[in-house]
């Protein structure tokens, strides 16, 4: 309610200066001028023109299919329509200078109407700030897997106002970009996957790291999503009951550790499982 009567109260300096305007002189000045406004109407349409083709041509070389991201699209949005309402702001001041009209005393009685709709829109700012920096910054790509607010998921996609993330249950989260103070991007290096296997015959341990090191490595040369060479080691004690066993570890390409972790864990099974290696959970 305080927010509605604050707009209120900010049009009643803009109509008092709405009031003194002379509208039969406007009219006049623009029978007299007319020719003056064709001339600046053309001269604007070409300046929109050249700065449009501009920005194309600037950010051409990023509108490829195998090049597009929404970083790339969403700045070269932004940029576009900053240019075009920047050109229809001078145009409809020169033109309104043009007729007479004092532009500079409607402006200052505006100046309350625009901190009363500025209050409105705060949320709103907020939003477009932060999805700049993070667009500009490279903080997020769609597909990335990523934490955000303690939710896990996949970015579907990056707008000025939210970012859309998909969690692992299938839930589509709506996230406000004001609200985003920590992300946690598990997709921009190769990321780490480690596995613990205990070994239910401590005097065994030795036999499985053997048979591991010499079997387990060759995974490699079947994926090109595992990025470093696979280390077993053993005896390992587990750390939250202190359980010997065997550990492995290694880095996989962004995105693809439960993949990788799934096939390693079946590989290492299968090995321990043939040469009669029990393994408790």
């Amino acid at each position: 309610m305080p927010q509605t009567l604050l707009i209120g109260a900010a049009f009643q300096p803009l109509q008092r200066e709405l009031s003194r305007i002379d509208w039969s002189q406007i009219g006049a000045n623009f029978l007299k001028h007319f020719l003056q406004i064709i001339l600046i109407s053309i001269i604007f349409w070409v300046i929109n023109r050249i700065g449009k083709h501009l920005i194309n041509k600037s950010f051409g070389p990023y509108q490829a299919p195998e090049k597009q991201s929404a970083r790339s699209q969403t700045i070269f949005v932004v940029v576009r329509n900053i240019f075009k309402y920047s050109v229809m702001f001078f145009y409809v001041y020169t033109i309104l200078s043009n007729l007479g009209v004092p532009v500079g005393t409607l402006v200052a009685g505006a100046g309350i109407l625009s901190v009363a709709i500025g209050l409105g829109t705060q949320g709103l700012v907020s939003d477009v700030i932060n999805g700049l920096t993070i667009l500009i910054e490279g903080q997020l790509r769609v597909g990335d897997s990523v934490t955000i607010q303690s939710i896990d998921g996949t970015v579907v996609s990056i707008g000025l106002r939210t970012i859309e993330l998909r969690a692992l249950d299938g839930t589509l989260h709506y996230l406000p970009n004001r609200s985003i103070t920590t992300i946690s991007n598990h997709s921009q290096e190769n990321q780490n996957i480690t596995i613990f296997l205990r070994i239910k015959d401590p005097f065994r341990i030795d036999e499985a790291k053997d048979l591991l090191q010499d079997q387990l490595p060759k995974a490699k040369h079947h994926t090109t999503k595992l990025k470093a060479g696979i280390v077993i080691q053993a005896p390992v004690a587990e750390k939250s009951h202190g359980y010997l066993g065997v550990q492995i570890s290694t880095k996989v390409a962004p995105g693809y550790q439960a993949a990788m972790q799934t096939m390693i864990l079946d590989r290492t099974l299968k090995i321990l499982r043939e040469a009669q290696i029990e393994v408790e959970n």
